[in-house]
């Protein structure tokens, strides 16, 4: 699978992606991790990060809203139909789980789409024709803040970071494309301007840390996907669900994974007792519906 060609930043490219003209696309920088996917001819989805491949079943716990998010996405009879062989084509996107921005979890989608590479031509696709790709697959393209701005009209480092699509702030930064290929990137800040440095909860032991974590508001998120997809809330459609929901927005200070793995929480306890701990609320949860 393709790694990422990654996106310079301004400071590297400016002077002479200003200087040569063409159109530009404007899109916002969101913050998370990269993520790439690739149907194989199987029909199995392979999942990658900016530097491994991991079996769907093996991706590390941040990821697993994402790979959620592509199981239930990726209309893979759609790019069969589009391509003679579905391994040349590898899509990449942001992994949206928590890095410093407090992202609407609810409207956010896991994976946004920010660029598909065609094998066979050996190059990204232009940013017009990756968006149509992402459409035309079912799934969601990066979003665009402005489309075909002449270079001499857009101002580049005079530019204020517009307000972001998925909260109330501004952006993490934009990124600026030509169709040609060129890509340059403007970073903000580290995080959202009202965000604290230490995001760790004060919990002691893996029931506190569920019942922080697996509240009735982000329950019934997940429960109102389900049932968006037309499945029944059950423990069996609701369960990984969440704990991939809890793991895409508290992994930060829930999870002590370095390199992707371990069974440890990065507060000490057992990851099984928390799984454990989720599990019981879970099925809590599941009463006060059933009740209701």
């Amino acid at each position: 699978m393709k790694r990422y060609p990654g996106v310079p930043d301004a400071s590297e490219v400016l002077p002479g992606f200003a200087d040569e003209g063409g159109h530009v696309w404007v899109q916002e920088l969101v913050a998370g991790e990269l993520f790439r996917f690739q149907l194989g001819e199987s029909g199995a989805v392979r999942v990658g990060t900016r530097r491994r491949e991991f079996a769907p079943e093996d991706a590390p716990l941040r990821f697993r809203h994402a790979v959620q998010y592509v199981r239930d996405s990726l209309d893979a009879s759609a790019l069969r139909d589009a391509v003679e062989d579905v391994e040349s084509v590898t899509f990449f996107g942001v992994a949206t789980q928590y890095a410093g921005y407090p992202y609407d979890w609810g409207r956010t989608p896991s994976v946004l789409g920010v660029d598909v590479w065609d094998a066979d031509r050996e190059a990204l696709l232009r940013v017009d024709a990756a968006e149509r790709a992402f459409d035309a697959f079912g799934l969601d393209p990066v979003n665009v803040f402005r489309k075909e701005v002449h270079v001499r009209d857009y101002g580049f480092a005079d530019e204020s970071l517009p307000a972001s699509a998925w909260y109330d702030g501004p952006a993490a930064g934009v990124v600026v494309r030509k169709k040609t290929g060129e890509r340059l990137a403007f970073r903000g800040e580290a995080s959202a301007p009202d965000q604290a440095p230490d995001r760790e909860r004060d919990v002691a032991d893996a029931t506190a840390a569920a019942a922080e974590t697996a509240t009735a508001a982000r329950f019934g998120r997940v429960a109102a996907t389900v049932r968006d997809r037309g499945l029944p809330v059950s423990f069996d459609t609701v369960y990984d669900r969440l704990l991939a929901a809890i793991y895409r927005e508290e992994g930060d200070w829930l999870l002590d994974e370095p390199s992707g793995g371990g069974t440890a929480t990065g507060r000490g306890f057992d990851l099984g007792a928390f799984r454990d701990a989720v599990a019981q609320r879970t099925s809590e949860l599941l009463r006060d519906v059933d009740d209701g």
